[in-house]
């Protein structure tokens, strides 16, 4: 069995392929600079900006990376983008605090990741 950090860590190794072999450094710096802004901003404004960039840029990608992680650790569920950001507007305070926390334990890994894949491949 699997912990949660293994999971989280496992599912971010997955989703850092979107952004190509190795990460582009324009890539890495927006996944990295993602967490402050959830810190500042919160969870809801940072998903409404991030998709409002569209959805083929690093935005659009981060956005669906973080759908598919609170899809999958059931805060809300599977829909389109709009009804998606209904249900999860519609969380009560705790639910809407445990879904950023994980949030931003996942952009950690996924940070990770970026940082990692553009230094191993830069260096080969």
């Amino acid at each position: 069995m699997q912990t949660k950090q293994q999971k989280r860590a496992e599912f971010a190794l997955e989703q850092i392929a979107n952004f190509g072999t190795p990460v582009p450094s324009k890539s890495v710096s927006f996944i990295v600079s993602t967490p402050t802004m959830l810190l500042m901003n919160g969870l809801g404004q940072t998903l409404a900006f991030l998709l409002s960039r569209g959805i083929d840029g690093n935005e659009g990608k981060v956005f669906n990376i973080i759908k598919e992680w609170l899809i999958k650790e059931q805060f809300v569920p599977e829909a389109h983008n709009l009804e998606f950001l209904k249900k999860f507007n519609s969380l009560d305070q705790a639910e809407y605090l445990k879904a950023q926390h994980e949030t931003l334990k996942l952009l950690e890994w996924l940070k990770r990741y970026a940082r990692a894949f553009q230094a191993i491949e830069g260096k080969n």
